[in-house]
């Protein structure tokens, strides 16, 4: 009796572990010999179609060998595709920011102002003066550098856009420089009373006889410029201001030297006005004297920004949540019935408890930031502005970056607003005007206009070099903006977050406590 439950057991067993080949008995209770040698386990991933004298292929046999094609579903092609288009944005910042700007100094407005009060021939030899009234068609020098300088038809006047406001009432010199040091011009091209007569210096004097080293005076135009205001920009147009300068000298002399007069005035004039006849010099409105300093203007606010982006992260992820969903530090247990309990704050408080954890992580960070350049050698500070001014200043962008990035890390959350801040640093910084000023830029960057980090350069550079001064306050009101209004923003998210995050906690717990 004993044999036969056996024998059923394992009939039995055969019949479940091989659904493939049925049991046949030759007898009751006598197993077939087709049915013996069925096997008792397969392969858990066999494929029923296979046949049975087909072997298993390897990455049947061995799964956990092929992790690529589990690796490769539908979410990697999506990061694929977000990475390369971060990457992609990056790239163009960078080099869309800076790429041909010569293209675009037509761009730049100078100001011409023509003082040139003409030739005065009383100390000048009647041939002479003859000769000069001939070639100048009674006119001034500065006048007809005037004239070719705004020809619609001659190359000049493709360099830059000249605004020539020789013929406008109320201008002299400082008034001029004046318009430069307010950023409403980049510069101003100014043609000296003295600048025809400074030519006849070069011709004999019924006085003293013939030109001299010692009795010539330069024939020189002042170009005025803000370097403060971009040193690079200023680079740039400089570079083409001389070389448009240095064109017009060596026309002043062709046309003296192709005119019918010419072998006379060879005779006549000085020989070193042959070699230049006309200057350029330079005056320079709140110089750059320390190059380095320049970078700082910006390399101070990427920096600051980062320590704002990790001091963001760090009050967020690692100091204590528990006040937010409990309002307590430490829950009291069996084993601690008298365990230390803390009140329930307010959401609205703990909101404002972080932003002033912050704004402290800030204040150290612009420490330290401020301090590099005020140890290092030759540092520079304008007159009109002091190292506490600075400190104040930097510290104040500081809190418009932390304002921005906790309404970032509020919309985002903690583990999700990295890469969009970062994007967004690299925007504000390269349409900050930080190393080439919008006027060389093309025309997107100038979105810049509403980002605090422009409102930063500005400032710095004012404060270092004194550029734009004037401009301070708007600096700061600007910069006041993208402190509250942010600010606003995520106080009033974070403060209905926190409240639904204690309801959820106390519907959970009644619920716990009727179970």
């Amino acid at each position: 009796m004993a044999q036969d439950g056996q024998q059923y057991a394992l009939a039995s067993l055969e019949k479940h572990t091989s659904p493939q080949s049925p049991v046949e008995e030759d007898a009751p209770g006598v197993l077939s010999s087709a049915s013996s040698t069925a096997p008792v386990h397969q392969p858990l991933h066999a494929d029923p179609r296979r046949s049975a004298t087909v072997p298993p292929s390897f990455r049947e046999s061995f799964p956990q060998f092929f992790v690529l094609p589990h690796l490769l579903s539908k979410n990697a092609w999506i990061f694929l595709f977000a990475t390369t288009v971060v990457m992609v944005v990056y790239i163009w910042l960078y080099l869309g920011a800076l790429w041909s700007p010569m293209t675009r100094v037509k761009n730049v407005e100078i100001m011409l102002y023509n003082a040139d009060k003409g030739f005065d021939y009383s100390q000048t030899p009647a041939p002479v003066t003859q000769l000069f009234q001939t070639i100048t068609h009674n006119s001034s020098l500065g006048s007809l550098v005037r004239h070719q300088v705004m020809d619609p038809e001659g190359p000049l006047n493709h360099v830059v856009s000249w605004v020539d406001v020789s013929d406008q009432e109320g201008w002299d010199r400082d008034s001029l420089i004046d318009q430069v040091v307010k950023g409403k011009y980049w510069g101003v091209l100014y043609l000296p009373a003295n600048f025809s007569n400074n030519m006849l210096s070069y011709a004999p004097s019924t006085a003293s006889g013939p030109a001299t080293v010692a009795s010539i005076k330069p024939i020189a135009m002042e170009y005025v410029f803000d370097q403060g205001r971009s040193y690079a920009t200023h680079s740039i147009i400089e570079k083409y201001i001389s070389k448009s300068m240095d064109a017009l000298s060596k026309g002043v002399e062709r046309q003296l030297l192709t005119s019918p007069a010419n072998q006379t005035l060879l005779n006549t004039m000085h020989p070193v006005l042959w070699i230049q006849a006309i200057y350029l010099s330079e005056t320079i409105m709140n110089p750059v004297l320390i190059y380095g300093q320049n970078f700082a203007t910006y390399v101070v606010f990427i920096v600051l920004y980062i320590g704002s982006m990790l001091a963001v992260f760090s009050i967020c992820k690692y100091l204590p949540t528990t006040v937010e969903t409990f309002g307590i530090l430490t829950l009291p247990n069996e084993t601690k019935p008298t365990a230390k309990r803390l009140p329930k704050f307010p959401a609205l408080r703990i909101v404002l408890a972080r932003f002033a954890v912050a704004t402290l992580f800030s204040f150290v960070h612009t420490i330290f930031i401020w301090m590099v350049p005020q140890v290092l050698d030759g540092h520079q500070m304008s007159e009109h502005f002091s190292a506490g001014y600075a400190f104040a200043f930097i510290w104040f962008v500081g809190l418009s970056f932390i304002s921005i990035i906790f309404l970032l890390s509020q919309l985002l959350t903690v583990d999700g607003f990295q890469g969009p801040s970062t994007m967004l640093m690299i925007l504000m910084f390269t349409s900050s005007g930080g190393i080439l000023d919008w006027v060389l830029m093309p025309g997107f960057f100038r979105v810049g206009v509403a980002l605090p980090f422009t409102y930063g350069v500005k400032g710095l550079r004012s404060i270092y070099f004194g550029s734009r001064r004037d401009e301070m306050w708007l600096n700061w009101v600007v910069i006041l903006g993208w402190i509250v209004v942010p600010a606003l923003i995520t106080m009033a998210l974070a403060r209905s977050e926190i409240r639904l995050r204690r309801q959820n906690l106390r519907r959970t717990a009644s619920i716990q406590a009727e179970v």
